[in-house]
């Protein structure tokens, strides 16, 4: 399936959650949703963005959906809180 982002905005592919920490198994009921991703079509008005960048999103900002077993969600352009570089200096 391809979904095409439309007007202002952005699909991004969000970050698996880390379902186990330290060893220990985190239940669903307690994970937090991942606000880390990458973005994967953006919309004919959107300016800020580009795909293939790393955003960082608000909590619980946009629509959530599941593709192919993948979590996106589609956020409006404004809902993005900045991009994530890579200092690699």
């Amino acid at each position: 399936m391809n979904l095409q982002a439309l007007g202002t905005r952005v699909l991004v592919k969000m970050d698996p959650r880390e379902e186990e920490v330290a060893g220990i198994f985190i239940p669903d009921a307690y994970l937090q949703r991942e606000v880390v991703g990458t973005v994967e079509s953006v919309g004919e008005y959107v300016e800020l963005v580009d795909i293939g960048d790393r955003v960082l999103l608000r909590q619980n900002a946009g629509i959530d959906i599941m593709i192919e077993g993948e979590e996106y969600s589609i956020v409006i352009e404004d809902q993005i809180l900045g991009r994530i570089e890579d200092s690699t200096e």
